[in-house]
C-alpha cells in the first residue's frame, strides 16, 4: 500500500510514472467546523447543486461536520 498526499506536483505520481496534472477548470474550499455543544444535524451526507456550483455537508461527529464548496473558476471560461 502507498499513499502519497504530496499536492499537485506529487513526487509520488512522477515516481509511479502518472501524467502530469491539468487544470479541471473547477476550484473547491474544504473546511471542518466544530461546534463544541454538537451541531443537531443528522449523520447523513448532505449535497445542494445549482447552476455550476456545489455545497455539501458531512457530519464527521457529533461535534465536528466537513463542508465545502465547488464551482467553475472563472478563469477556465
Amino acid at each position: 500500500v502507498l499513499i502519497g498526499c504530496d499536492g499537485v506536483h506529487s513526487v509520488v505520481s512522477k515516481w509511479l510514472g502518472l501524467k502530469d496534472a491539468v487544470h479541471s477548470g473547477r476550484c473547491a474550499v474544504r473546511g471542518l467546523g466544530v461546534f463544541p455543544e454538537g451541531h443537531g444535524l443528522n449523520q447523513e451526507f448532505q449535497q445542494f447543486v445549482d447552476r455550476g456550483y456545489r455545497f455539501g455537508i458531512a457530519p464527521v461527529s457529533k461535534e465536528e461536520v466537513y463542508w465545502f464548496v465547488a464551482y467553475q473558476s472563472i478563469h477556465s471560461k
